[in-house]
């Protein structure tokens, strides 16, 4: 058999078992498209001058909310509604006893299903018959301390929770964290103008914001996923005749959080955070009336 090796690099771009930081198992299905950002600088056109800006604050969250999900399978819908409703109180009992305020929870039915299964051959036919019921429903716990997340996984798994759905970070204030972009995208603005009007001696006169495009990116949508291995080839007359199968093995893939290129922006507030945080943008753009 000749073999030789493939470097296979293979990505997902895409939401939060806990992948790193707090992103959560919806980054198995989500494939977001990165954010798109204008160029900025200066463009002249009928006697118009437009200057734009381009800014990033990185926002700590003020709180955090962990969904987890459970489901129980039963003979009946009361029964696994019952069942799954004692596997959520074990949870949650283990929660405040972490320090959880019960009014910080919130349970939330998903959806109630039949099971089917299928019968042992009769007269040649496999029959589907129904063998239960599943319930499903998710829990929302909102805490502040970042650290409390590994404490709940562990409270989750010792009552059979094992799907983290996601981590939603809350910013409370978004008002105040957009004053501070405006103020900072003026002053680009500004600092523009003053070097415009210096180096070539040009005569402005400012007349009116034209733009203001304010944009909010969370953790969960700057994960990408991959998968990197090595894998040898089979060529195509090996096994030829004899009915011979590949059965390959399984290769896991990993995500990893990649924020918002800080080289794309005029201007960064709070730069180079090493933890996961809210990116708020700012893209305005002014108009000018220019002397002849």
């Amino acid at each position: 058999m000749k073999t030789r090796l493939l470097i296979l690099l293979v990505f997902s771009f895409g939401a939060l078992s806990v992948f790193a930081q707090e992103s959560g198992n919806r980054t198995y299905n989500r494939n977001a498209a990165r954010p798109q950002f204008p160029t900025t600088g200066i463009s002249y056109g009928n006697g118009e001058l437009l200057i734009d800006a381009l800014v990033l604050l990185n926002a700590p969250p003020d709180e955090f909310i962990a969904v987890f999900g459970a489901a129980q399978v039963a003979p009946t819908a009361v029964e696994s509604n019952q069942k799954v409703n004692a596997q959520i109180e074990r949870f949650l009992s283990d929660a405040i006893k972490l320090g959880v305020v019960r009014s910080d929870t919130f349970v939330d039915f998903i959806t109630q299903n039949r099971v089917y299964s299928f019968s042992p051959p009769a007269d040649g036919v496999i029959r589907e018959i129904i063998s239960g019921f599943e319930t499903k429903k998710n829990i929302a716990i909102k805490y502040k301390d970042r650290a409390l997340l590994e404490k709940l996984l562990a409270a989750a798994s010792q009552a059979s929770i094992f799907d983290l759905i996601k981590v939603d970070y809350v910013v409370n204030d978004m008002a105040k964290i957009r004053g501070r972009l405006f103020e900072e995208a003026v002053r680009v603005v500004k600092q523009k103008e003053e070097t415009y009007v210096r180096s070539l001696g040009l005569v402005v006169k400012r007349n009116a914001l034209v733009q203001e495009t304010y944009g909010t990116y969370y953790p969960s949508e700057l994960y990408q996923t991959y998968t990197a291995f090595e894998s040898g080839t089979v060529d195509p007359y090996y096994g030829s005749g004899t009915g011979a199968r590949v059965i390959r093995e399984r290769k896991s893939s990993t995500s990893y959080l990649e924020p918002l290129d800080p080289s794309t922006f005029d201007a960064v507030l709070n730069p180079a955070p090493i933890e996961p945080m809210v990116q708020c943008t700012l893209y305005i753009k002014v108009s000018y009336g220019v002397a002849r």
